[in-house]
């Protein structure tokens, strides 16, 4: 959990009729507390003890600094939870200075560090059924703070026992897909619970190449800037414990395969969620969402006549947002991979054309662009997309190269001394979008002139002994091509003049580069060393991503579909 610090701009110095200044006054810093608003928990059993929940609190603040330096004192008011839950300190996790009665939890420290996750002066608890509580039963944990100097906004948790247990059904569609084509979505999930889930949503997280072919007022999509999309359908009503539900007849869904696709991933979800507040949205725009039109029609369940069959495993992570309101998150989401037949994508070689005088220190983005259609992803297996083999023109000596490239000699055997080599292996990340470039800044310094001296830049695939051919590339002929470094007339004096280069894609020319590299998966831009540096103008580096991880769909998501609904998700 992120612990930022915020401090309140204080008002001004005021000029009085005596012409005397008055003080300024500082706002005073306010600290919210964080943490869950609700809980389930699992009815107590017959025999043996309850199951147990953690449940975490701390300041959220923001500011300069590092940190406040006042006491702070934080308070568990267990007073309406007693009889319902039981409440204790998590021994794996102490808090700072810690007491506990039969009513209260109260821990002070002195001075809060700007941190992040557990070590920033939170509170972990566990939380359980009290013993021969009915299910259905509730309670309320009100945390308050008191911090010297600083106000604390409270914190109030429902704690019910009891809750729903949505299992979400297997799909199994067909694997290997064609850009252009539909596949039925039949979604469908079993309450499993001792509760109704009073209203559920429905979480569809595409990768690139996918996309769902309906539109829907109670459905708001998420774009996360070309690695996907998430869309969210919230759906009202009370989905009973030991029933099944399935899309209405007249509301599917379906999942379409783009020109984008390559090797992509569905992951699909559904989710207790908290009837929606019929006055949140009082005014806003019921007929259009973020300039999409509304389609006046409702993504809508129904209860299916066959039960849903327990499969497999669901997911290896729980849902995020099923956390708090699902009394087993870890069975409500899955995924599904596909493979894109006959999906193409254009990687070309991006070089630049620095010029300046012997002497001079000359810098150049070097690197690849992905230009379509397919977005090349090797999410799965974490390797890299693409190598980019730069040979280094004669009469100039690198000085500065990124980290994630590796040096080597020019027949492409081990080197140790990663400056002044002959030849670089630049190993991409796992993801190539059509967005932009992959490049890397390289510093030279122009040590003599050589006529005719070229250098060059080719793109394939990582192999031993440098690179081949990459398979889904549609023009070979522009995966190489040539750089050269202008030597104007002269010699800079120290320190030198101004040059600069800017990336290009260039005509295709021949250059030979083979060797073997660990893949390396980022890229840091490097500052030059002596001499005058060339600016290359900005770039993008290559994109690291060991995994495409469940992106968080965040409260707006969920709001826009209940607006999308007419106030109703």
């Amino acid at each position: 959990m992120d612990k930022r610090i915020s401090l309140l701009a204080a008002t001004g110095l005021a000029a009085l009729s005596l012409g005397a200044a008055a003080p300024a006054l500082a706002a005073e810093p306010s600290f919210p507390l964080a943490g869950p608003s609700a809980l389930v928990l699992q009815p107590s059993p017959a025999t043996g003890p309850s199951k147990e929940r953690s449940l975490h609190y701390a300041l959220d603040h923001t500011g300069p600094g590092n940190g406040f330096p006042g006491e702070i004192t934080v308070t568990v008011d267990l007073t309406k939870a007693a009889g319902v839950v039981s409440v204790r300190p998590d021994p794996a996790r102490p808090g700072p200075n810690c007491t506990t009665s039969a009513t209260a939890i109260v821990c002070k420290q002195q001075g809060l560090s700007v941190g992040s996750g557990r070590e920033a002066g939170g509170i972990d608890l566990l939380v359980s059924a009290a013993k021969d509580t009915k299910n259905g039963a509730s309670g309320e944990i009100a945390v308050t703070g008191r911090v010297a100097g600083a106000s604390v906004t409270p914190l109030t948790t429902r704690l019910t026992v009891g809750g729903p247990d949505l299992y979400m059904g297997e799909l199994r569609p067909e694997s290997e897909v064609t850009a252009g084509e539909q596949q039925d979505l039949p979604l469908a999930f079993a309450n499993r619970g001792t509760l109704p889930a009073r209203s559920v949503a429905l979480e569809l997280e595409a990768s690139a190449g996918l996309e769902p072919a309906e539109t829907y007022d109670n459905c708001r999509p998420q774009d996360h800037g070309g690695m996907g999309t998430t869309t969210v359908c919230l759906v009202e009503g009370e989905f009973l414990p030991g029933e099944s539900y399935r899309l209405a007849p007249d509301s599917p869904l379906h999942l379409k395969t783009t020109a984008r696709a390559y090797q992509d991933r569905l992951r699909y979800a559904v989710v207790p969620d908290p009837a929606p507040d019929k006055g949140a949205d009082k005014g806003a725009d019921k007929g259009a969402d973020q300039g999409r039109p509304a389609t006046g029609r409702q993504l809508k369940l129904v209860k299916a006549a066959a039960a849903v069959p327990v499969t497999g495993s669901a997911a290896a992570a729980p849902a995020g947002h099923a956390e708090n309101t699902d009394l087993n998150p870890a069975d409500n989401e899955r995924s599904l991979e596909f493979t894109a037949k006959g999906a193409r994508a254009d990687f070309e070689a991006v070089t630049a054309s620095p010029s300046g005088k012997v002497g001079d220190t000359v810098a150049a983005e070097l690197g690849f662009r992905n230009k379509g259609p397919a977005v090349i992803s090797h999410l799965r297996s974490g390797q890299s997309v693409a190598r980019t083999d730069i040979v280094v023109p004669a009469g100039v000596r690198v000085t500065s190269a990124p980290p994630s490239c590796r040096a080597v000699e020019a027949d492409g055997g081990d080197r140790t001394d990663r400056l002044g080599a002959p030849r670089y292996f630049c190993d991409a990340g796992p993801f190539a979008d059509t967005a932009g470039a992959y490049t890397e800044r390289f510093t030279m310094k122009i040590e003599k002139a050589v006529a005719g001296a070229k250098g060059s830049v080719t793109v394939g695939e990582p192999v031993a002994g440098g690179t081949k051919p990459l398979s889904f590339d549609s023009v070979a002929g522009n995966a190489t091509a040539a750089f050269t470094v202008e030597v104007k007339d002269g010699t800079s004096p120290s320190p030198s003049g101004s040059a600069s280069a800017s990336p290009s894609p260039s005509a295709s020319a021949s250059a030979s580069a083979s060797a073997s590299a660990s893949p390396s998966t980022s890229a840091t831009t490097a500052g030059a060393a002596g001499g005058n540096l060339a600016s290359t103008g900005s770039s993008v580096g290559p994109i690291a991503l060991g995994a495409l991880v469940a992106v968080a769909v965040g409260g707006a998501l969920y709001a826009g579909a209940r607006r999308r609904s007419g106030g109703h998700a």
